[in-house]
């Protein structure tokens, strides 16, 4: 089987995404934006949000398998 990466469609980890979510914020916050800026930013967030609920839910899938099974065939090389 495939080994996991991690790494969402975009090829981010959860982690990296997660970090650039952050920046958005912080830009949304520190910054005075145009709208047009502030929605480009919300956007951006929120396709950042469900990468990062898509990767979740995959990991919190392969865990309850894992729970079921004790399997550990899908993190294997």
């Amino acid at each position: 089987m495939k080994k996991e990466t991690g790494e969402n469609k975009s090829g981010k980890t959860v982690e990296e995404s997660f970090a650039e979510l952050e920046e958005i914020l912080a830009a949304m916050q520190a910054e005075e934006m145009s709208l047009e800026d502030s929605f480009r930013c919300y956007e951006k967030g929120m396709k950042l949000v469900r990468e990062i609920n898509v990767s979740l839910d995959a990991v919190e899938k392969k865990v309850k398998q894992i729970a079921a099974d004790g399997s550990l065939s899908d993190f294997e090389a």
